[in-house]
């Protein structure tokens, strides 16, 4: 999120340095909120039906980048650069249940009403979240389908990184019509998160638009201040005007 900065041209005195002062004090004391630095992303996975070139030609996704396939071919993997972005987030995928370290596979369509999506050839997969040191994430949401009319039964677990103990859980069908809507609302964390997912047969279930914010360590991603928060810059907005009154008498 880019800031406006306004310069301010300074009166005879020193009458705008002692105005400035206590108004970062003022601010200071609603408890240091602020936007700067947070950016939010949406992750998906190409537009229309076109192949994009966000895969490898090695199933663990590493290497030079390749248009995706829909053949079948277990080579061609989701590619562990894609989604990354330098200095903020890293991403990670990886389908479970099996010894080779594969990254997930792509597909066009037939998920639902989704196009251009990811899934586990095995059946269980695990998309990463992990936000540069220094930084800290919030997971928003992100959607699930189900392959062919039939609903799919699956579940689902989120993690942060680290811990071992899901912090949201759903064992259900997965809807084959549309998609399935999931926004967690779990807060922001510096390890970041983990989403997982495993259903009945292989690869019947897909992931698409996930979406997170990535803010500075401890800085809210967004901020609307409460009554209390206006009250209190109210009352200093206030008290800066008595002296300002003063110091012209």
């Amino acid at each position: 999120m880019q800031s406006t900065r306004k310069t301010i041209r300074q009166a005879p005195g020193t009458r705008i340095r002692q105005f400035v002062v206590p108004v970062a004090l003022a601010i200071a004391a609603l408890g240091g909120q602020s936007t700067l630095g947070a950016q939010s992303y949406t992750l998906d996975f190409g537009a229309g039906l076109n192949a994009p070139s966000i895969c490898t030609a090695d199933p663990t996704g590493t290497g030079p980048l390749v248009l995706c396939s829909t053949d079948g071919n277990p080579g061609i993997r989701v590619s562990q650069s894609y989604g990354d972005v330098a200095g903020i987030v890293n991403l990670q995928y990886a389908e479970l249940g099996n010894d080779f370290g594969r990254s997930l596979a792509w597909w066009n369509n037939g998920y639902g009403n989704r196009t251009n999506v990811l899934y586990s050839p095995s059946g269980s997969a695990r998309i990463n979240l992990v936000p540069i040191a220094g930084k800290q994430i919030t997971l928003n949401s992100f959607l699930l389908a189900a392959f062919g009319a039939n609903g799919r039964s699956t579940t689902l677990n989120i993690f942060e990184i680290g811990n071992a103990t899901a912090l949201f859980t759903f064992a259900g069908l997965i809807n084959g019509v549309s998609s399935t809507t999931f926004a967690p609302a779990l807060g922001s964390s510096s390890t970041g998160f983990s989403i997982e997912w495993v259903q009945a047969g292989s690869g019947l279930v897909a992931i698409d638009d996930l979406t997170f914010t990535v803010s500075n360590l401890n800085v809210p991603p967004s901020v609307i201040p409460e009554p209390a928060t206006w009250a209190l810059m109210g009352t200093g907005l206030a008290m800066l005007g008595v002296v300002a009154r003063r110091r012209r008498v």
